[in-house]
């Protein structure tokens, strides 16, 4: 054996702490997940995975409950009867929306009211929502939850900034005698059958909005002779010249549209949303007529761009004789 072979083993020995040294271990990828011989899976032993564990255990129990502590605090400023921020200036905004029924739910898109006067079958869809629309105001039950309002009686008695001035106050009952008697009710089908259909309009809810009136000097001349203070307007006419002038003759029901005693809006049991028609008495036949409705009242403004105050639809009132299936032997 050399000398410089012994010097070798001597340096080993030292660097060992006076054992002889091994071939230091491969670092891979298969020795960190578990490393046999120092007694480690991912780099860490049972001690160290016990540690972490317990602390982030405890970590995120502190955050969940930070968490909570927080959204509990914000649902607390939270009134689930009206909203924080309503009103000019919002997203909600001041200035209600038209609305009308029929409305088809089942072909969203289109605004074309079309039917045979001819074949019920045609408006049968029609008459079936302005049914279900128009039950609610004649359903026993719900209308307990209403008063019959008169004289000077409305919702401003029970409102106030936007809210009930305290639970179980009733609201003021709307009822559709007025609509009955001008022909527009299920009875004859809405008006349907003889092609003089009935369209309901309505205003979108908005919390404690009610309607201004308009000074005697800026009345507007398309309700002028129907006006009535503390009420809105209504006035439908053809969207173009030409629709101007088949639309014919519609009538208004309630003449003075309506009645500003059901507002303002409030969160309520069984509220009432109250609501105009349009009867149109002489339509065309076999020809579409585009309408447009216009809600009026000093604190209502109209932009055809945004469509607000005012709504389209379209009307078809089809008149041919629907064919029948020949049986066997006929």
């Amino acid at each position: 054996m050399s000398k410089d072979n012994k010097h070798t083993e001597e340096n080993n020995a030292l660097m060992a702490n006076g054992h002889k040294a091994s071939p230091k271990e491969k670092d891979s990828f298969i020795s960190f997940i578990y490393n046999k011989r120092e007694g480690t899976f991912l780099g860490r032993n049972g001690k160290s995975w016990v540690q972490i564990i317990v602390f982030y255990i405890i970590y995120y129990i502190f955050l969940g409950a930070f968490w909570l502590g927080c959204l509990a605090i914000f649902l607390s400023t939270i009134d689930k009867n009206l909203p924080r921020y309503y009103g000019k200036g919002t997203i909600i905004g001041a200035n209600p929306g038209v609305g009308y029924q029929p409305w088809l739910k089942n072909n969203p898109e289109s605004t074309l009211i079309k039917f045979n006067i001819n074949d019920n079958t045609t408006y049968a869809d029609y008459v079936g929502v302005l049914e279900n629309y128009t039950m609610k105001y004649e359903n026993e039950t719900t209308t307990k939850l209403t008063k019959l309002c008169s004289g000077s009686e409305s919702n401003s008695d029970i409102v106030k900034d936007g809210k009930l001035k305290e639970e179980g106050l009733k609201p003021c009952r709307f009822k559709l005698d007025v609509f009955k008697a001008s022909g527009c009710s299920l009875e004859n089908d809405f008006g349907f059958p003889d092609g003089k259909p009935c369209v309901i309009l309505s205003l979108n809810r908005l919390i404690d909005w009610k309607p201004e009136d308009f000074a005697d000097d800026v009345i507007p001349k398309e309700i002028a002779k129907r006006y009535k203070k503390g009420s809105i307007g209504f006035n439908c006419d053809g969207t173009y010249g030409p629709d101007k002038e088949y639309i014919g003759k519609i009538e208004y029901i309630p003449e003075a549209g309506i009645d500003g005693r059901f507002y303002p809006y409030a969160k309520m049991d069984n509220y009432h949303q109250p609501i105009a028609m349009v009867k149109f008495h002489n339509l065309p036949r076999n020809r579409v007529v585009l309408v447009e409705c216009r809600a009026y009242a000093g604190n209502i403004e109209q932009d055809i761009e945004t469509r607000q105050g005012l709504v389209h639809f379209e009307l078809l009132v089809e008149d041919y004789e629907v064919s029948t299936p020949k049986t066997n032997g006929s």
